[in-house]
This record gives C-alpha cells, sequence and structure tokens, in this order.
C-alpha cells in the first residue's frame, strides 16, 4: 500500500471539513466551508441541500489542490455526516423540499402523540432511545401529516449522508444503523428499521433506504461528481458512519470500557459496547456502533461551546478587538481570562441548557443561567463558570451512562475544538475526578470517517488494523484532587438546584410564557 491516501468529509450543521490524511492518520491537506441554516417559522430549522453540495465540492477542490502529491494517490473516501436530518427526494434522487435539520423543534404536537399512542416506555424499549421532538421520528410524522402533497410524491425519505454519498457517485442508497439512530425509530435489538414505528405513523418502509453495514463500499467518484469536487473518477466511496460514531472510532472506541468525548458546538460522550445494555429508566441513548453489528452507548449536551460562543459574541468584543490587533485567537485570550479566576468562579454557577436538557433528564423546557451572581464578579468569573457549568454537564451524562454500563470508564478520551484549551482539559479532569487522554488529531470525527472510510474501500484488513496505524493519543492530563474536593460540592449544589427548577416547573412555566410573548 505504498503511497496511499485516505479522504473524508465531516458534513456538519454548520459547515463541512474535507481532509486527506497519510496512512499514519496525519492530515495532509484540507479544506473547510461554512453553509446557512433557514429558519422558516420560530423553532424550526432547515437547509437547502444544493447550497450545502456546492459548499461540499468547494471544501473538496480546496483539500486537493493543497495535496502535494498526485490525486491518484488518494485511495478512498469516507463520510461523516449530522445524524437526524432528512430529505424527501424524488425517484431521481431531487430534493423535493429543504432538509430537516436535526435541531429543528417543530413537532411537539407529534411529540405528545408519541407519548399517548406508544408511550414512553415502549417507544424506547423499541428504540434505543428516549422519546424526543428532536428525532425525526416525530418530524416524520409531521411532514406526513401536514404536507401531504410532498410525501405523495416522495420515493426516499434520506439522510444527509446517503443523499450527499449519492451525489458522489454510489450506486446504493444504503443507511446504516450508526446514522440511524437519531432517526428515533431502529429496531434497537435487530439494528434495522422498526417496522411497529414506521406503521404507527404510515410510513411505508419502503421510503426509507435499504438498512446496511457501516464502512461499507457503495459506489465510485462519478465523472460529474470528479468534476465538480476534483475527486478522481472511479475513487472508492464508503459509508462512514453517523457523526459521533465516527467520532468514537477517530478516538480510537474500539473495545468496552472506553469512552469519547467530543465538546463542539454541543457536547456527546460515546462508549462501545459488545451487546445492546439495558437501560430501564431510559437515561442514555443506545444505537449502532461504526463497527457492523455492535453497539454504542451515548449521552448528549446541546449546547458546549455554543454557550461559550454566545458569552463571546455578545460579551466579549473588547477580547475580540484585542486577539485581533495582536494576530492571536480570541480563545487564547477566553483561556487566558478565565484563568485568572480562581477554582469553582468565585461561587458562580453557570447552566449552559440553552436548547434544553439531553442526557439523561431530557427536559426540552430547560434553560440557561447564572446562579449565585453577586457584585464580586466580573467577566472572568462568568468565563471560567461557563467553562465549569459545561463540565458539570458532562458529568451529569457520564454519571448516567456508567450506571448503565455497570462500571466506571477505565478511559475515557476528549476530542473537539474544546480539547485544544488545555485549561478546560484540566476544569474536565478536576470535576469528573479522572485522568483524561488527548489525541494528537482533535478532530477525530473526520479523522474516523477516513478510518471507516479506508477500511470501508478495502485498505485495511480490520477496523481495528486501521485504527492502531492512524490513531495516535497525544498526552493525558490528571486531576487535581484538591480541585476535585471543591468541584464535588459545587457540583452537587448545580445538580440541586437544577432538579429544583425542573421538579417545581420553573423551566416549564418560563418556556410557555416565551413562546406566549416571544
Amino acid at each position: 500500500m505504498a503511497d496511499a491516501y485516505f479522504s473524508s468529509l465531516d458534513i456538519g450543521t454548520t459547515g463541512v471539513k474535507a481532509i486527506i490524511v497519510n496512512q499514519s492518520g496525519e492530515v495532509v491537506s484540507k479544506g473547510y466551508q461554512e453553509y446557512p441554516c433557514e429558519y422558516p417559522k420560530p423553532g424550526w430549522v432547515e437547509q437547502n441541500v444544493d447550497v450545502v453540495w456546492d459548499k461540499i465540492c468547494i471544501a473538496c477542490r480546496k483539500a486537493i489542490s493543497d495535496l502535494k502529491v498526485p490525486i491518484s494517490s488518494i485511495k478512498s473516501l469516507g463520510i461523516s455526516s449530522q445524524r437526524g436530518t432528512f430529505i424527501p427526494v424524488d425517484k431521481n434522487i431531487r430534493p423535493l423540499m429543504n432538509s430537516i435539520v436535526w435541531s429543528d423543534g417543530r413537532a411537539d404536537k407529534e411529540l405528545q402523540w408519541i407519548m399517548e399512542n406508544i408511550g414512553k416506555e415502549k417507544y424506547q424499549e423499541i428504540s434505543g432511545v428516549p422519546a424526543s421532538g428532536m428525532w425525526s421520528y416525530a418530524k416524520i410524522k409531521w411532514f406526513i401529516d401536514n404536507r401531504k402533497d410532498v410525501f405523495n410524491k416522495t420515493f426516499k425519505i434520506l439522510n444527509g449522508q446517503e443523499y450527499f454519498l449519492y451525489k458522489l457517485g454510489a450506486e446504493d442508497i444504503d443507511t446504516d444503523p450508526s446514522s440511524a439512530t437519531l432517526n428515533g425509530m431502529l429496531d434497537i435489538n435487530n439494528l434495522t428499521w422498526s417496522e411497529e414505528l414506521c406503521d404507527f405513523i404510515n410510513l411505508p418502509l419502503d421510503k426509507l433506504p435499504k438498512m446496511g453495514p457501516p464502512a461499507k463500499m457503495v459506489g465510485k467518484i462519478s465523472k460529474e461528481a470528479s468534476e465538480e469536487t476534483g475527486f478522481p473518477v472511479g475513487m472508492p466511496i464508503s459509508i462512514g458512519g453517523g457523526d459521533q460514531q465516527c467520532a468514537a472510532i477517530g478516538a480510537g472506541i474500539i473495545r468496552e470500557g472506553m469512552a469519547e468525548a467530543t465538546i463542539g458546538t454541543g457536547m456527546a460522550i460515546v462508549a462501545y459496547t459488545e451487546t445492546k445494555k439495558e437501560d430501564k429508566e431510559g437515561k442514555v441513548l443506545i444505537g449502532g456502533a461504526a463497527i457492523p453489528n455492535k453497539w454504542n452507548m451515548e449521552g448528549i449536551a446541546f449546547t458546549a461551546a455554543a454557550s461559550l460562543n454566545w458569552w463571546k459574541d455578545n460579551f466579549l468584543t473588547e477580547e475580540i478587538k484585542a486577539a485581533n490587533n495582536l494576530g492571536l485567537s480570541v480563545y487564547d485570550l477566553i483561556n487566558l481570562e478565565a484563568s485568572q479566576s480562581p477554582v469553582g468562579s468565585n461561587g458562580l454557577l453557570f447552566f449552559p441548557f440553552f436548547q434544553g436538557r439531553c442526557t439523561p433528564d431530557y427536559n426540552d423546557n430547560a434553560r440557561g443561567g447564572f446562579l449565585g451572581l453577586s457584585l464580586m464578579h466580573n467577566k472572568k468569573d462568568a468565563t471560567r463558570a461557563i467553562m465549569e457549568g459545561i463540565s458539570f454537564e458532562v458529568n451529569m451524562v457520564k454519571e448516567a451512562m456508567e450506571s448503565v454500563l455497570g462500571k466506571n470508564f477505565d478511559v475515557l478520551r476528549l476530542s473537539g475544538g474544546g480539547a485544544k484549551s488545555v485549561l478546560w482539559c484540566q476544569v474536565l479532569a478536576d470535576v469528573l475526578g479522572r485522568k483524561v487522554e488527548r489525541l494528537v488529531e482533535e478532530d477525530c470525527t473526520v479523522l474516523g470517517a477516513a478510518v471507516l472510510g479506508a477500511y470501508g474501500c478495502g485498505m485495511f484488513n480490520s477496523i481495528d488494523e486501521a485504527v492502531g496505524q492512524m490513531v495516535h493519543s497525544k498526552d493525558m492530563i490528571e486531576p487535581n484532587i484538591k480541585n476535585n474536593d471543591l468541584y464535588k460540592e459545587e457540583y452537587s449544589i448545580f445538580k440541586n438546584n437544577f432538579d429544583a427548577l425542573s421538579n417545581n416547573n420553573v423551566y416549564k412555566e418560563l418556556a410557555a410564557f416565551q413562546k406566549k410573548w416571544f
């Protein structure tokens, strides 16, 4: 396999990353393009997939233009994509409307119907995920009930992964369990579509893509796709997996007891399991792994770095100016500012529930805010409190997942933009009371897609072999025991106050007030 390079795409919610890596997993070139979401009504989130495709092509051409070897050296392409975003298409695989994005919140009434007609316990028993209006299932019911004109013309309801693989040249329009977890209509025991759940909402199974394995070669780059992306005609392309499942592969999470936390716009912890774990209390998400016939256990927080970005964009204008004048990243100054506040942020708590609370409470009405503000507090305290508040939510997710696993994780690796901050990683280690491991390639999602694409296209004999060659640890951050003692006490206050606001319907009343008046 001399001079072999592997490419991948991570088609996210707000942008696409294209990379090319060598056989050691080192990124040798990359491209990135942002694209918008559309918000046609309050709570609705859509995307024009033609715009997304144009940006994918630009990102690919950028990665290829920076490559210092012949493009014939690129042997495979794998894809990671956002989960729970779906696109109705006609028989010519042309979109019939905008895609409905995973974060779209239009399906409140449909969620209530699911709870009343299927039942919370039965739904999670079948699908592996708690009932939520965020999953595709409720929004597909909305689509069937409210856009009958479009539904009747629909040949297939595709996830983004299948649509863009088709655009690249895929002959098989297949999906896989790791990409379909957040569709919310899997038969989790058998890792296929649930006929029972589909029947409940009058969704014929033949309108869904065939369920196949992850890391499967599905075609080759077509002449048209080659002209648009720059990839060579005939280069093999493969299903990768869902974004967080690709991140787990890119972090080397391939045995039970290992977990990976991605700290990006949102936060997700993914743990590999050999068998489907029982979760009678409905705490976590159980889904397919990006390894065929295996499972992942997952916990999600909807906002992580998004909270820090909100703070930056609205309250750190002077820091942004200073960073620009000094030629520095604004995040370097944010880290510096946070480091000047003591551990515990002088008793200031931050709740990062800007888009509701996910694992393990699933309270869509939860809201964010500061608690404990006094005249002694300043921007430094608030900046650090945001990092600590997100870390407390990570701890809530971790505790829920370990209770379902039945033991503590023996390896916890960090990825995503947040892993670049040594301070934030130290805060996480101190809050969790565990050592955390960072990786050479922090963007595990797009690396994992490259690993899966290379394996799926026959470049490696196994995923284990590909991971062993392409995924590398950088360093280990040990917890400070004294800091952990303080954080244990503060975390207890954090949890107790969340429970009090939730259990006494404060969040529910506030959300109702916001919807009524704003």
